[in-house]
């Protein structure tokens, strides 16, 4: 498995995403704290509960949150971690309707080529 961070404002939630319509799914299932998208194909993808700064602290490097913090436009950012098998899944969430416009994506230094389907200005943490 492969994950994407979705990071937002304060209202960014697993409930939020459970609100959407997902094209080309058949199912979507909230279990306690994660909401899993299915495909018809057998594919999937996984949105884990949101998490604050304070606590994603541990998971970055010393100083490098702060400059995250620094860049983001929110006062109290919230993280989803976005699990997914197959790319092109995430792209078809990306490119849903209701997917929220105000999302920044942190890719953890790869580069899963989402430019192609989302605004670059909001992808961070790629490696170029």
């Amino acid at each position: 498995m492969q994950w994407i961070f979705l990071i937002g404002d304060a209202s960014l939630s697993l409930s939020r995403f459970k609100q959407m319509r997902f094209p080309g799914s058949t199912r979507t299932v909230r279990s306690g704290e994660q909401l899993l998208v299915m495909y018809e194909n057998g594919d999937y993808a996984a949105f884990f509960r949101e998490e604050d700064a304070d606590a994603m602290r541990s998971e970055f490097e010393p100083g490098e949150l702060e400059k995250l913090l620094a860049f983001l436009p929110f006062d109290d950012p919230k993280w989803i971690m976005l699990k997914y098998r197959n790319i092109e899944t995430v792209k078809q969430i990306l490119q849903a309707p209701d997917f929220p416009k105000d999302v920044f994506i942190d890719c953890d230094g790869t580069d899963p080529g989402l430019e192609a389907v989302f605004d670059k200005a909001r992808i961070i943490g790629t490696a170029r």
